[in-house]
């Protein structure tokens, strides 16, 4: 969902599940940067399903950008960005060390379409 219509469920579920209510929180802060940013929420979606099933490795926030799909040519673009945080991955890495870590993948090739398109 739209982040705007999705902090609300969350908070609507963080009552009755109080565990997650830090977790909440932390989306809820991030998505206040966000818009503090000047970026509009409403084009940010929610999925609590992200990363399950192709970004596995991040154990943290994760996101990925894509390009506006409803134009001609790109419905079965690939994200043009995404990525997260992955510090579980350097703690086995690491033999119990752990190092925060933050990665992603930019496609420059797509971003190059999208700059010669604006």
């Amino acid at each position: 969902a739209p982040a705007p219509d999705a902090l609300p469920a969350l908070a609507d579920l963080a009552r009755d599940m109080p565990a997650i209510a830090p977790a909440v929180d932390r989306i809820r802060a991030r998505m206040d940067a966000i818009a503090a940013r000047g970026i509009d929420l409403g084009a940010v979606i929610f999925d609590a399903s992200h990363g399950r099933t192709t970004l596995e490795y991040y154990d943290g926030f994760t996101f990925t950008f894509h390009a506006d799909r409803t134009l001609p040519g790109r419905a079965t673009w690939p994200p043009v960005a995404s990525g997260g945080r992955y510090d579980a991955l350097t703690r086995v890495l690491g033999r119990g060390r752990e190092i925060p870590a933050v990665g992603g993948i930019i496609r420059p090739g797509l971003v190059a379409e999208l700059e010669a398109s604006a």
